[in-house]
């Protein structure tokens, strides 16, 4: 019995485990039927001002760095109160940025969710896991510039059945 114990603790028959895999990190990325823009790691909670920075500089940098006039396209994002907040939709119009009208309960057809559950898996299936948070971090960023194009455009490939079952579901959920 004392032998059975001994192996089940050797180092040869145990998996380590790290609680959460490493952490949490919260981000927030884009991406564009062109490829994949800025991640940006947030520190603490996302508010009204933290989120009119990151449009500030990393909306506009992602264009400006795959070299899109923002001017030729829609955002999109979701009616979270921090993206309708007044200074926010000031910031959408005095940067003449475009939003795409999106109903009010319909996450299903955003693509950006499965994009971080592709992200997820891919942390995942990373050995060893990430360690620590700042571990994670650097993880998350590796793997978020190299999500190939293929992924993105097969995402957007999806927008119109995506659209098609909301609306037949009348704005119900959908397998999305």
């Amino acid at each position: 019995m004392l032998e059975e114990a001994r192996e089940r603790l050797d180092p040869r028959f145990t998996k380590k485990k790290v609680k959460h895999g490493g952490g949490k990190v919260t981000v927030w990325g884009m991406i564009t039927a062109q490829g994949i823009g800025r991640i940006v790691r947030i520190e603490g909670n996302l508010n009204k001002e933290l989120y009119c920075e990151i449009l500030q500089d990393d909306v506009l940098g992602s264009y400006h760095d795959l070299h899109l006039d923002y001017r030729d396209y829609y955002f999109q994002q979701d009616n979270d109160p921090k993206h309708t907040a007044k200074i926010v939709q000031a910031w959408f119009l005095k940067n003449h940025v475009d939003l795409l009208p999106w109903p009010p309960n319909s996450p299903d057809i955003s693509i950006i969710e499965n994009l971080w559950d592709h992200l997820e898996r891919r942390i995942r299936s990373r050995r060893p896991l990430p360690r620590s948070e700042e571990d994670l971090w650097i993880a998350l960023q590796e793997e978020w510039y190299r999500i190939d194009i293929c992924v993105i455009e097969k995402l957007y490939a999806s927008l119109p059945q995506r659209v098609q079952a909301v609306y037949n579901a009348r704005g119900g959920n959908t397998r999305y």
